[in-house]
This record gives structure tokens, sequence and C-alpha cells, in this order.
């Protein structure tokens, strides 16, 4: 992509800068030509590239905007009563697979099934499916109580939510926006406001996992995360002990995105040997999905059921997030 092509047909109709508009610019250049020397120990070159990046951004900024500009408002957050709307495309092996999901985030675990007197069990067959999810905002269920929250109410997961282990977008979002810059730190508030999960197998994970599946759900379920807060949040991942990167394809061929795992406690039962992996944009860092892999190697229903064997590693299942956005009911898109 041609960047410097791409910024002049932003703003092509945009009229000549005046000798007026590039003064402050150009009166900021000859301070700093005729102020006295001084000198200036091992970050010299920074000065002068910063000086140089001031003087050019006012340039700029004089051609590309027009006059009286104001910077976009803050976005408005959703009410507690909105939904979320999430859409993934999913691509699973053909056997037997099942899994729980959720309305707020894709599914984290998945188990293989295999039994000879259904179809057989296809590991290099990976079927396409799309997968469209409402939550509402609050993390309020239908199913939970006849009774509705008030939409400006302090709601979340232990109201209206009980019993689930996951954080509400809204209990999410607020995990972003208070991250605090340096990943220990952000570790410390992630595990402070997390919901220790109620699944079986949990206490046979090390902490790296269950801090791994802690971050992953706040970047499924967060409706919006800056650019800088999801780095945070990729390095913090990335920091913990048995983390392992590496670069994956999705099956359509449309982009290149990096897996991120962590290694840790895996046995050969239906519910631990599978585990997940984060996909993410090498470029921006941008949270893209998950990816479902084998923890171990084992056979699919046991050795001797005649199930094909899986080896360690092997990608099960891809799911790219497309699109998450907030909606006025159940059932409406965007």
């Amino acid at each position: 992509m041609d960047e410097m092509r791409t910024l002049q047909d932003f703003r092509a109709d945009a009229p000549e800068p005046g000798r007026a508009r590039l003064a402050p610019g150009h009166r900021r250049l000859l301070d700093e030509a005729t102020r006295p020397r001084r000198r200036v120990r091992g970050g010299w070159w920074l000065a002068v590239a910063g000086a140089a990046a001031a003087v050019t951004a006012v340039a700029a900024l004089a051609t590309l905007l027009p006059s009286g500009h104001r910077p976009a408002p803050t976005a408005v957050k959703p009410r507690a009563d909105q939904w979320v709307y999430r859409k993934t495309e999913w691509r699973t092996v053909d056997c037997g697979l099942s899994g729980s999901g959720h309305e707020g985030m894709e599914t984290l675990g998945i188990d293989l099934r295999y039994a000879k007197d259904e179809k057989p069990c296809d590991l290099r067959f990976q079927r396409p499916r799309t997968e469209e999810a409402w939550g509402r905002y609050d993390g309020w269920k239908e199913i939970l109580g006849p009774e509705v929250p008030p939409a400006q109410t302090a709601s979340g997961a232990r109201h209206g939510g009980a019993g689930t282990d996951l954080l509400t977008p809204r209990q999410s979002d607020s995990l972003v926006e208070d991250l605090p810059d340096d990943t220990d730190a952000a570790l410390v508030l992630i595990r402070k406001r997390s919901i220790p999960t109620a699944a079986a197998n949990a206490w046979r994970l090390t902490q790296a996992q269950r801090d791994f599946r802690e971050i992953a759900e706040v970047l499924a379920t967060a409706t919006t995360v800056p650019k800088e807060k999801g780095r945070l949040l990729i390095r913090t991942a990335g920091k913990l002990p048995g983390a392992k990167l590496t670069s994956t394809v999705v099956p359509d061929g449309r982009e290149t995105l990096m897996a991120l795992g962590v290694e840790g406690n895996h046995r050969d039962y239906a519910w631990e040997r599978n585990t997940f992996e984060l996909l993410f944009d090498p470029r921006t860092q941008a949270f893209r999905g998950f990816r479902l892999v084998a923890g171990t190697g084992y056979y699919v229903g046991g050795k001797k059921s005649g199930g094909p064997y899986v080896a360690k590693g092997a990608v099960l299942a891809t799911a790219v997030r497309v699109t998450t956005a907030i909606v006025d009911a159940r059932g409406a898109r965007p």
C-alpha cells in the first residue's frame, strides 16, 4: 500500500494552505534556529527528530484539516440493556466435535468424539460454518429469571447472570479502561477482577494457563479495545511462563495471523487434552479470534476404539471473529 498516496487522496480537495495558516509552524522553526546553542548529551538525535517532527506535523495538519477542525467526540458507551452482537467464522474438523460456548465469546475447549457405528472421523477436512450470538451488555439472562433489571443499574455477572464464571461485556470494558500500562500490574488487576472458573478440571491447570484464559476472555468479551490496550494484553499473555508464539495462516487464505498459546498440563481425558491459542494481527496486534489445538497426542475415543491418532499441536478448529457490534435487541444485526 502507498501510504503517501493514501494520505494525499484523503484530502485531495483541500485548499492549498495560505501563509497565515503556516505562519505558526514557520515561526517555531525560526525560533529554534536562532536559539543559543547548548550542549545536548546522548539523546541529541531525539531532540532534533522531535523538533523536525513538530514542524512537519504543523504543516501537514494545516494542509489536511479544514479550518476550525475539532477532534471527534468520545464514543458513547453502550447502555446496560443493549445487546452485543457477535459473528464468528469457524472451520472445524469433521469428527463428532462438541464444545461449550457462550453468547459473549467463542468456546475455548472442544472434545472430539468417535464411534464405529457413526460416520468416520476425518481430521483432514475442516468444515466452515458461521456462528452468530447475542448477549446483553450487563450480562442479564432471560433464563435466570423474569425480572429485568433497570437499564442503568450496576448489574453484571453477579446480578441477573448469577452462576456464570465469565465477565460481562460491561465488566470487560471497564477492566480494559482501567488497565495500567505495566504488564505485571495489568496481570494483577486482571486476576483481581476475574471470576473464578467453575470448570471441574481448572485445578489441574497451571497458574499461567489460568491467567491466559482470563486474558483471552477480556479480549473476547470487551466491546472496545483501544490499540495500545490490546497490545498490552498481548504482551502480558506473551510474558506468561510457557507462552509460545507461532505463525499461522487462516484456512481460507485471506490473511496471515499469529497464534499465541501457553504450554501446561494436559492429560489424556476428553475434557483436558485440547487447548486454545489466541489469534491476533501481526501488524496491529488486534484480537482476531482463537485456534483450538491438541495439547497432547492421543487417540480419538481411546486407542482401543479404533479412532484416529491426533498429534500434539494438530489444529482442530479455527474461529475468526468477523464482527462485534452493539445493537438494541436480541436478533438485531448491525
